[in-house]
């Protein structure tokens, strides 16, 4: 970083979860910006990361243009992910005197059983295999998809803060983004069509918190199983506009999502999501039908073994074969 480039925040001790000045760094250091530039050729031009507010060029009133989608270009994508996997490691590295086995965060797991093959591999997933290469759907123990990007708005002529939190540009960063949702929940629907996903955790990870219209959608992907939980490693999104409906713009959590505030509690995320059995069973099912199979079930087991006996057998009340 040059001289005349000073942090937007103090530095922290690693690991830093996702922040301006970590975001700030990468522009700096990689020339990011891109160039923003009038369709009518009146002669304007500016180098920003995302454009701004208005559509409109200051100088004539014309369309603007950008020379790249700067937000989620395949640099930002394999900055974001690096990120998201050292952070990842970190926080299981905590953890490995509480699991009962060594476990590893690779990046671009390729499992064939699973349909995670080609560019379609996991982004990121905890595994029992150091080694690279194709693995069995038994050696995952945790899928990752990430929906990270750069989240603020910069401009060539201040590079020490950004010009607008993730909410007030045309960028529609992260998971902010509908189509990053969209694409989440269709990759954890492809994979958990695979036998041998039923068992698999699946964390959608972001650095924004979801567009309040779609917050009660993403409770329901996490409600019904087919994803565990939609993480946001951005403890503070609102630097520009921090008073403005914090409570709107930077939730904690609903029922599907989570805001990382600090890397313990990612390790308390981990813990649970490693050391609790999973059992994923979609059906749609006839109500009397679940009943006779409760009925069924031998009440003398354990909790566990009840629980267990009756997810196994579920599938005997869907009515999906009679349609």
């Amino acid at each position: 970083m040059t001289t005349e480039h000073k942090s937007v925040v103090g530095a922290t001790s690693a690991p830093q979860l996702w922040s301006a000045e970590v975001e700030q760094k990468f522009i700096i250091e990689d020339s990011m910006l891109a160039t923003i530039y009038c369709k009518k050729d009146c002669g304007f031009s500016e180098k920003s990361f995302f454009r701004g507010k208005s559509r409109n060029c200051p100088d004539c009133d014309g369309s603007l243009a950008v020379d790249t989608l700067n937000s989620r270009n395949a640099v930002v994508g394999a900055k974001t992910e690096t990120f998201a996997k050292n952070i990842l490691s970190s926080a299981l590295k905590e953890l490995r005197p509480q699991l009962s086995q060594d476990l590893f965060v690779r990046q671009g797991v390729i499992c064939p059983s699973l349909g995670l093959k080609g560019g379609s591999g996991a982004d990121l997933a905890i595994v029992t295999q150091e080694k690279g290469g194709p693995m069995p759907a038994s050696a995952i123990k945790c899928l990752f998809e990430v929906k990270m990007s750069f989240i603020w708005n910069w401009h060539e002529e201040n590079l020490t803060s950004p010009t607008a939190d993730y909410d007030s540009h045309f960028g529609r960063p992260s998971i902010f983004r509908t189509d990053s949702i969209l694409k989440a929940i269709g990759k954890a629907g492809i994979t958990r069509s695979y036998v041998g996903s039923e068992g698999i955790p699946f964390i959608v990870v972001g650095n924004t918190p979801p567009p309040p219209g779609y917050r009660t959608n993403i409770d329901r992907t996490v409600s019904s199983g087919l994803i565990q939980k939609w993480i946001s490693l951005t403890p503070n999104p609102l630097v520009v506009k921090p008073k403005e409906s914090p409570g709107k713009r930077n939730p904690k959590h609903t029922t599907g999502f989570l805001r990382i505030d600090e890397v313990k509690e990612l390790q308390l995320l981990l813990k649970t999501l490693l050391t609790q059995k999973w059992l994923y069973t979609s059906a749609m099912a006839d109500a009397a039908k679940v009943g006779l199979l409760i009925k069924s079930l031998d009440m003398d087991g354990t909790p566990e073994q009840i629980g267990q006996e009756f997810l196994r057998r579920l599938p005997e009340a869907s009515i999906s074969s009679e349609i």
